[in-house]
C-alpha cells in the first residue's frame, strides 16, 4: 500500500518549511513537495535585516538553509522537483499527482508562493535584493528620501503607495495598462508620477539605478534608488481552483483566519494567499496552517480508530452519512460473517481490517466456537492472521 502521510506541505519555502518543522517536530508523517529548488523565493533573497532576533541581517540563502535543516532534523520527507499536474481532494485521503507519481496525505498545506507569472525583465533577476523588491511594506523603509519606481497593474499597488509614498522623495507609478481606478487612487498623492507604458530594462552596477520605459512617448529613462513590482497573484493557482479549492479575485488561494480553505483538510499559508511577501508572517501563517491540519488529522484518526457495535454490526462512522462496517449474525455458538464494506475513496486505510479483528474478539467473548465465513474479503483476512485469532473452527461458504 503507498504511504499516506498525515501532512504533505506544496513549497518549500518560508511558510511551507515553518509549517513542516512544526508537523513533524509533534510526530506527524509530513512531506514538502516542490516543483522548483529548495527555499523558495527566499533563495532570490538578498540580505534581511528586518527579521526578528537577527542582529546584522541574514541572506535570504543562509535563512532558508537554515529552516530547511531544522525540517530535516525532526524527520521531514522531500521531493523535489515534483511538478504537480493534478489534485484529487474528495474523501479522507487527499491525491496529489505528479509528473513521476501519486502522493496520498490525510491533510494538504498549500505554500507554493506567490507572483504573477511573468517573465523576468532585463536587469531584473540580477538586481534582485539590491533595490529590486516585490513587497513594500518590507523594503519600502529602506529608502527613504530616494525616487522609487512601483510596477505593476493590480490592486495590490493601491496598498504600496501609501507605504512609498510615505517614505520615499518621489514615486513613478508605472502602469502598462488603463486602470482608472489605480491613477485616481495616485491623483491622491502629491509625490507620485503615473507613467504610462511598458517596462523595458531595469539598469545598474550592483544596485538599481534607472529604469527604461517605453510607451506612447519612445523611450524614457527614469533615474530610480528602487524598483516595487506589484503581483497579480499566481497563475499556478489556477491548478488548485480547478480542483474545488476556492480562489480570491486576484487569483490568490482564499483562507480565513486559520489558514483554512473551502475544502475540509486543504490549507494555504504564505504569499499564495495573497497574505506574505515577507518572511516573518510567512513563516507565522505557516505556523497556523500546521496547527489548524493537525487539529484536523487527529480528529479525523479519532474519528476512523473508534469502532462501534449497533446490534449485529461493528462499523466507524468516518464521516457523517458513510460507515465502514462489518454484518455478523450469531446462532447459539456460531457466528456468520456475512459481508464487510468500506466506502471506496477510503479502501486501503486499514479500517475494514481493524472492525474484522473487533468483531472477532467479540466472537470470543460470547463464547463462539465456530465461524462460518461468507464474505470473500474475511477469508482473505484470517488467511494471513490465522495463527493469531484463537481456536475458532472456520467454515468458508463465500457468497459476498
Amino acid at each position: 500500500m503507498k504511504t499516506i502521510y498525515d501532512v504533505v506541505i506544496i513549497g518549500c519555502g518560508a511558510a511551507g518549511l515553518s509549517a513542516a518543522t512544526y508537523t513533524s517536530r509533534e510526530g506527524f508523517k509530513t512531506l514538502i513537495i516542490d516543483e522548483k529548488n529548495l527555499g523558495g523565493e527566499l533563495m532570490s533573497t538578498g540580505k534581511i535585516d528586518d527579521y526578528l532576533g537577527i542582529f546584522g541581517g541574514v541572506s535570504g540563502v543562509q535563512l532558508a538553509m537554515n529552516m530547511y535543516r531544522q525540517a530535516l532534523k525532526f524527520g521531514v520527507e522531500v521531493k523535489c522537483p515534483e511538478t504537480i499536474v493534478d489534485l484529487d481532494l474528495n474523501g479522507i485521503v487527499k491525491k496529489i499527482i505528479t509528473g513521476s507519481g501519486e502522493y496520498r496525505g490525510y491533510s494538504i498545506i498549500i505554500t507554493s508562493g506567490g507572483g504573477e507569472s511573468r517573465s523576468l525583465v532585463e536587469g531584473e533577476a540580477k538586481l534582485i535584493g539590491r533595490g529590486v523588491s516585490y513587497c513594500a511594506s518590507c523594503d519600502g523603509p529602506l529608502y527613504r528620501g530616494v525616487d522609487v519606481a512601483c510596477i505593476g497593474n493590480s490592486g495590490k499597488i493601491i496598498e504600496d503607495l501609501k507605504i512609498l509614498t510615505s517614505t520615499a522623495r518621489r514615486v513613478y507609478l508605472v502602469l502598462e495598462e488603463e486602470n482608472g481606478e489605480l491613477e485616481k487612487a495616485a491623483s491622491q498623492y502629491g509625490n507620485v508620477v503615473t507613467v504610462k507604458g511598458r517596462l523595458l530594462k531595469i539598469g545598474g552596477s550592483g544596485k538599481v539605478e534607472e529604469i527604461i520605459v517605453e510607451g506612447d512617448f519612445g523611450r524614457r529613462r527614469i533615474p530610480v534608488s528602487a524598483v516595487f513590482i506589484a503581483g497579480e497573484g499566481d497563475g499556478k493557482n489556477e491548478i488548485y481552483g480547478r480542483a474545488g479549492i476556492a480562489l480570491t479575485d486576484e487569483g490568490y488561494v482564499k483562507v480565513n483566519l486559520k489558514q483554512e480553505t473551502n475544502i475540509r483538510g486543504i490549507y494555504a499559508a504564505g504569499n499564495c494567499t495573497g497574505r506574505g511577501f515577507n518572511v516573518a508572517i510567512s513563516i507565522g501563517d505557516g505556523l497556523m496552517a500546521a496547527i489548524s491540519a493537525l487539529k484536523y488529522v487527529k480528529s479525523i484518526k479519532a474519528r476512523m480508530g473508534e469502532i462501534k457495535r449497533e446490534s449485529n454490526i461493528f462499523y466507524v462512522e468516518i464521516e457523517e452519512g458513510k460507515r465502514a462496517y462489518h454484518r455478523f449474525k450469531v446462532e447459539e455458538d456460531c457466528m456468520i460473517m456475512q459481508s464487510t464494506y468500506t466506502p471506496p475513496e477510503y479502501r486501503g486505510l486499514g479500517i475494514a481490517g481493524r472492525i474484522v479483528g473487533e468483531v472477532l474478539k467479540y466472537a470470543g467473548k460470547i463464547g463462539v466456537k465456530k465461524l462460518i465465513v461468507e464474505c470473500s474479503y474475511v477469508k482473505r483476512w484470517i488467511e494471513k492472521r490465522r495463527g493469531e485469532i484463537g481456536e475458532f473452527e472456520v467454515e468458508y461458504d463465500i457468497k459476498a
